[in-house]
């Protein structure tokens, strides 16, 4: 099962030209959820070497009231997802620059503050984060969980403006 799941997440990087030992990778549309699941599963693969992608900008907090800047998709229940739901795929951003505040964060919209970013990934250690748990109708439950991301050092980033093209919702 795992040399299955290994090939079918190398596909898209196949795909793409990506495999072979090239040094860039660059995220599209029809790539983005499988190559930024791969990313995650196997970050040693991609540390230091270059990225791009396009993405929105997303604000995780932590228990303790601490914020963490991430640029990410929202994706089907599958990386990440304990608890069946949909969830989020991206990474916290390490940037001097200034970066666009997340807009409409909660809602299930594509009007957010969307980016192109390229850098690369900081190391393959992920960075564990305490979050309150909700339930369906937003109410903060008694247990957390753990969301876990790696961090992204941003040397580029552009403000989209047209963001037509762009899906909010990432799948396979």
């Amino acid at each position: 099962m795992k040399n299955r799941l290994i090939k079918l997440l190398l596909l898209p990087l196949l795909a793409t030209g990506c495999a072979g030992g090239q040094k860039s990778y660059v995220l599209n549309e029809s790539t983005f959820f499988l190559v930024m699941t791969n990313i995650q599963y196997y970050p040693e693969e991609y540390v230091n070497k270059d990225i791009a992608y396009d993405c929105f900008t997303y604000n995780v907090k932590d228990v303790n009231n601490k914020d963490y800047l991430c640029g990410v998709r929202k994706c089907t229940a599958g990386f990440g997802c304990r608890c069946g739901k949909d969830t989020v795929i991206g990474f916290i951003l390490n940037y001097d620059g200034e970066i666009p505040e997340p807009k409409n964060q909660y809602e299930d919209t594509n009007d957010k503050a969307w980016v192109h970013l390229v850098g690369k990934l900081a190391s393959e250690t992920k960075t564990k984060i305490e979050i309150n748990s909700y339930d369906a109708e937003g109410n903060v439950l008694e247990q957390t969980e753990i969301v876990e991301f790696l961090s992204f050092n941003v040397s580029s980033l552009e403000t989209i403006t047209d963001y037509s093209n762009l899906a909010y919702f990432v799948s396979k």
